[in-house]
């Protein structure tokens, strides 16, 4: 009998990735629920989130897949177990619950918590309305908050500092998952996550891609005012040129992913996680070489800042956690299962000057 799996978050950036890895490596028939739009039914957005991946990922075979292993049910996690018709679904062997707000701001805390720990909260119903015995929660290796050393594949411990609204929803998130009840819950954390590892293309462009977003219009404020000023002077930046940040592409993700549901791991938390960490010196090189701008000078305070100093601090906001202190993520529970080499990405500068690049080039953002 066909294994029936239930997706949320399809349209997004990993949820794509996962349902065409889930096409490629299993036989089984995917749900997926999608809010719809005015005007665009779940199955037109569906469809058009696949297919912009699978292009993208060089992955074209497996278009023909959709219209005969995925089917687009409307829902929104915001309502009561996503406001899904149960009427008519099968019994669900496995549900992927991606879908979540990638906002952090605590001005938008209400809504955050509606998407990502109510959101859950529906999901979970909805999945023990569907007689799922098995549960993975797409989360974030940022649970740790301010926690830095090692970071092992555990539940958060009580106590945790988030450091954004974000990671605070997650971190309560995690808790109603693992409070479900299921057979098998599997907390799956990816680090910061990039494009493909063979074509370099992403999907959606908030981490690594928003922090090179924001200097790229950083450069071209001063531009505007200044000139080229930044050629000459480098920005100072609130930053730890020598702490570890934790890039991993989007492949190696749902790979991992994937690996450990086929591998049917016991473990209740999983690091989606690059074992090659950059440091943010190396990193925040690259990336100013790309934009032709200076090196920065890392401070440890806004003590010497300049007024533009302050306006590029503004928009690194976000970041500023992520570019302090190192984590280093337990890895080995997923090692275990699907072997050292999924998790393995070197990233020396050349490399990535590639990710950054093919952002930088797809924006028109890359310095003269």
């Amino acid at each position: 009998m066909t294994a029936h799996h239930l997706v949320t978050g399809a349209t997004g950036f990993v949820g794509a990735a996962l349902v065409l890895e889930l096409l490629r490596r299993t036989d089984a028939d995917l749900t997926c629920v999608v809010r719809e739009r005015p005007g665009r039914p779940a199955r037109q957005r569906l469809d058009a989130a696949l297919t912009a991946a699978a292009e993208a990922y060089g992955e074209q075979d497996l278009i023909p897949l959709f219209a005969t292993r995925c089917r687009a049910v409307a829902g929104d996690v915001t309502e009561e177990r996503c406001g899904v018709d149960t009427t008519g679904l099968p019994d669900v062997d496995e549900v992927w619950h991606a879908a979540a707000s990638l906002d952090f701001e605590e001005r938008h805390k209400d809504e955050i918590l509606r998407d990502n720990l109510d959101g859950t909260r529906h999901v979970v119903a909805l999945a023990e309305a569907l007689g799922a015995p098995r549960f993975n929660y797409v989360s974030t290796a940022y649970v740790a908050g301010e926690r830095t050393g090692w970071i092992p594949a555990r539940p958060v411990p009580a106590g945790t500092t988030s450091n954004n609204a974000y990671e605070h929803s997650k971190i309560q998130a995690e808790a109603v998952v693992l409070a479900g009840g299921f057979e098998r819950t599997r907390i799956l954390r990816p680090s910061i996550v990039i494009g493909h590892s063979r074509t370099l293309a992403a999907t959606s462009f908030t981490g690594m891609y928003g922090f090179v977003n924001g200097l790229s219009a950083a450069r071209a404020e001063v531009r505007r005012h200044l000139g080229d000023m930044l050629v000459f002077r480098p920005l100072r930046i609130r930053a730890a040129a020598d702490a570890r940040i934790n890039f991993i592409p989007v492949d190696r993700v749902v790979a991992a992913a994937v690996g450990v549901s086929l591998a049917d791991g016991d473990s209740d938390v999983y690091h989606l996680a690059n074992s090659r960490q950059p440091t943010v010196g190396e990193s925040l090189s690259v990336l100013c070489e790309l934009l032709a701008i200076r090196k920065p000078v890392y401070v440890t305070d806004a003590e010497e800042f300049t007024l533009i100093d302050e306006r590029v601090d503004e928009r690194l906001e976000f970041y500023r956690s992520y570019i302090h202190g190192s984590k280093d993520f337990d890895l080995a529970n997923v090692n275990k299962l699907v072997g050292d080499d999924v998790l393995d990405h070197p990233l020396p500068p050349e490399r990535l000057a590639d990710f950054m690049g093919w952002y930088l080039d797809r924006r028109g953002l890359r310095g003269d």
